[in-house]
């Protein structure tokens, strides 16, 4: 089973603007210099480029939610339709036009813009050689979709799309087959409703749990969760809000970055994930709270990790 990220911001996206780019060269610029004048004789651009220090590598990425599952036997499954899914059907589309048969699977999380707005630039929903199942718990998700591409909205409707399109509606802790994978939908807290999805492919279990607010006063809701999610390999999950955000929006449907570790710990997940970064941070204020608040904690049996665009994994 192989997970790469399309994308991770929340609410909205958030290209890196002027003046953190070139905040960031000066710094690595900084950074060049120094590291030649220690050795200018033995030198690499690339190997110091490998060297640096998130986000100084690597943006963490500016597109909204959208994750790309791979099983063994082929089955493909994305996440949300976030701003990150027209990368994905870049990637996709070549195979999608050369009349080739593309069959994918879409689970839905819930209908917010920011998890949707990327789906109408999705280039292999234009192919009549694409086949696309929609998996939601939502029983109106062909009409939402169709009302986003009013004319309006814009210029192409969804029914124009060329590709086929089916649509499923599931239930809670039900487990439904894709190829050799079992799914179980699970509903989280969040304004409007969210599901959440549970992952399994023999003994390896992949959870996504995008958007959900995680208070204290849900623990005991999140225990009778427990035998459904408990010891996941790894779990992409929303910790958009510091500690002090989180208490002045309470109801808004996001998870603190503490809340969201400690989370994962009582689940006792392998290794969690943290996503949905809010778009009013740039990279270093969110590598800075997930340092303090999450890093700083990390419990012993739970890698705590940033989500950035192109983080892949593959559990074996």
């Amino acid at each position: 089973m192989k997970i790469t990220l399309f994308g991770v911001r929340g609410s909205l996206p958030a290209p890196i603007n002027k003046k953190e780019h070139q905040e960031k060269l000066l710094k690595i610029l900084r950074m060049a210099k120094d590291a030649w004048k220690k050795n200018p004789d033995s030198f690499s651009e690339e190997k110091f480029i490998e060297s640096l220090p998130l986000p100084l590598q690597q943006d963490l990425g500016g597109n909204t939610t959208c994750v790309f599952l791979e099983g063994d036997a082929g089955e493909k499954i994305i996440f949300d339709m976030g701003t990150g899914i027209r990368e994905l059907g870049n990637i996709l589309a070549p195979r999608a036009f050369s009349g080739e048969k593309l069959d994918l699977n879409i689970l839905v999380s819930h209908t917010h813009w920011d998890h949707i707005q990327g789906w109408p630039f999705f280039k292999p929903a234009y192919s009549p050689s694409t086949h696309i199942n929609f998996y939601s718990a939502i029983s109106n998700l062909e009409e939402r979709l169709t009302r986003q591409q009013h004319p309006e909205n814009f210029p192409i409707t969804l029914e124009q799309m060329a590709s086929k399109k089916s649509f499923h509606l599931w239930q809670e802790f039900e487990s439904y087959p894709i190829g050799d994978l079992k799914i179980i939908p699970i509903f989280l807290r969040h304004p409007g409703s969210c599901t959440g999805y549970r992952v399994r492919e023999g003994d390896r279990k992949f959870l996504f749990c995008t958007d959900v607010e995680y208070r204290e006063e849900d623990r005991e809701h999140l225990l009778n969760l427990k035998p459904h999610i408990v010891g996941s390999d790894l779990l992409v999950i929303d910790a958009q809000y510091s500690t002090a955000e989180a208490e002045k929006k309470i109801g808004w449907g996001h998870t603190a970055v503490s809340k969201a570790v400690e989370f994962a710990e009582m689940m006792e997940i392998k290794t969690v994930v943290l996503t949905h970064h809010e778009p009013d941070h740039d990279d270093h204020e969110v590598i800075r709270i997930i340092l303090e608040e999450g890093k700083s904690k990390q419990p012993e049996k739970t890698q705590v990790l940033i989500a950035r665009e192109g983080m892949t994994f593959v559990l074996d």
